[in-house]
């Protein structure tokens, strides 16, 4: 929802506006830079929550200055039970919270986020990430300078970089050294899931006078998200993506019947000859080669565009279902499935929720993941094999809480990617497979010609648990 740059050096404060230009997407509503001496903290905004006085950012006060980037549920609650005042953004209350409680501040904020707050009398930053890194944020270093950034694309050159960890971390600003100071604890909770999932949604509902989309596709994750949702809205905007006599389309013609759905968008594929220029966008915009995160980013890239050109800024998705519920099938007879779940879970940052956030804000639309909330995820981290998986079945514990909202058909549908299941896969992999090279080495060309990096460093092609499956994947299968 927005973006944050801070850069340090000689030539950081004149070559910043510049750089914050290039990931103006992630806030065309608004754009402000604090600045001392040689260090300047830029900050676009996407607003959402109050007016644009209101949200404004950086916030400073004294040598301190912060720029904060998502959303956060109890800011009104946290307002009131620490005297801060009568805020209407929740971004205002990040400074004075954290001058009051230090890095406790990350068990208290309920919400998805990434932020800094910068310290220009001891030339450190504390960098805070919420619990599943949802919002990116990366430190490393340019033609010299220090730079903290929600995109490496605001850069022209990288000599070094790594992603910032989760919780709370220093960056000392001269050196450029991480040191975690705080990690986040999980959310203890005894509510049933029913009730977890119906909290987790409603609060990620905008304000009324604000537009909602949600991105269905027919599957179990997405259409949960409707079935909750549309019980507090109904006037949520739906978009979904697919050729007619595909898997999904027919899936989500029973959701709207069964649902009474009102407002659905069905967004059309692309030609063939669109293919080669929407790949390079959505490899610039998601900084990937990874055949996955391109082909499954594309149909959200499509979704967000469409739901941008309806006049929305926020949407609800059902991103997490398979990794926190146990929704992917090749490793439900595994030995080590806890293991591949954390791991799924950890690596989500770099996969999942780095297609997910970049594809939509590319768009200037927030994504917001009900299924990732923090107290389903301590649910869910003591679940047994058996709430997951079944002989013949994956996610059977949301599968069960589902079974008053939805028809069986629905319940029962067998886990189809989104790439897959609306078709835009099979044009992904025809066009870069056409001259007998691998989808790898012909996203790399196009990678290549957007970003002068080391093309070596993972961020930008691995993902870790699937490669193996992705190397070897056609148009229709895992």
């Amino acid at each position: 929802m927005c973006g944050i740059l801070l850069t340090k050096g000689q030539t950081a404060t004149s070559r910043l506006p510049t750089l914050l230009n290039r990931i103006h997407h992630r806030g065309p509503d608004d754009q402000s830079i604090w600045s001392e001496g040689d260090i300047a903290l830029g900050f676009v905004r996407l607003a959402i929550n109050g007016d644009l006085i209101e949200g404004q950012q950086p916030c400073a006060d004294g040598a301190l200055a912060s720029a904060f980037n998502g959303e956060i549920y109890n800011f009104k609650e946290l307002a009131q039970r620490y005297s801060l005042g009568n805020y209407r953004s929740d971004t205002q209350i990040i400074l004075p919270l954290f001058q009051l409680i230090g890095p406790e501040i990350i068990h208290q904020l309920d919400g998805f986020y990434s932020g800094v707050i910068v310290n220009d009398e001891v030339q450190k930053a504390v960098c805070l990430r919420d619990h599943m890194g949802k919002k990116p944020l990366f430190v490393g270093f340019s033609e010299g300078d220090l730079f903290i950034t929600s995109e490496l694309k605001a850069l022209n050159h990288i000599d070094w970089f790594e992603p910032l960890p989760k919780g709370v971390s220093e960056v000392d600003l001269t050196s450029g050294s991480v040191t975690q100071i705080l990690d986040h604890q999980a959310h203890a909770t005894t509510d049933n899931l029913h009730d977890l999932l119906h909290n987790a949604v409603r609060k990620r509902l905008p304000d009324s006078e604000q537009p909602l989309g949600l991105f269905l596709s027919g599957g179990l994750d997405s259409s949960l998200i409707a079935s909750i949702a549309s019980k507090y809205r109904d006037d949520i905007h739906y978009f979904t993506l697919g050729a007619e006599d595909g898997p999904d389309y027919q899936a989500v013609q029973t959701v709207i019947e069964v649902l009474n759905l009102k407002k659905v968008t069905f967004v059309e594929l692309p030609s063939e000859s669109e293919i080669p220029s929407l790949i390079e966008s959505i490899v610039l915009a998601t900084e990937s080669y990874n055949p996955s995160i391109i082909s499954n980013g594309l149909a959200t890239w499509l979704l967000a565009r469409a739901a941008r050109q309806a006049g929305i800024k926020v949407v609800l998705t059902g991103e997490g279902a398979d990794e926190l519920f146990g929704g992917y099938h090749q490793f439900n007879q595994t030995d080590s499935w806890q293991e591949t779940r954390q791991q799924l879970i950890q690596d989500m940052q770099f996969t999942e929720l780095r297609r997910l956030d970049m594809a939509c804000m590319a768009h200037s639309i927030e994504a917001r993941c009900p299924l990732l909330d923090a107290k389903l995820r301590s649910l869910t981290d003591q679940f047994e094999f058996e709430q997951l998986y079944s002989s013949n079945q994956n996610k059977i514990s949301l599968r069960n809480s589902c079974e008053t909202y939805l028809p069986e058909n629905i319940l029962q549908r067998r886990k189809t990617s989104c790439d897959v299941g609306s078709g835009i896969r099979g044009m992904v992999v025809r066009y870069l497979k056409h001259n007998g090279r691998s989808e790898r080495e012909e996203l790399l060309d196009i990678w290549k010609q957007h970003f002068p990096f080391d093309h070596s460093h993972p961020y930008f092609h691995q993902y870790a648990v699937f490669d193996r499956f992705i190397d070897q994947r056609g148009e229709v299968h895992k």
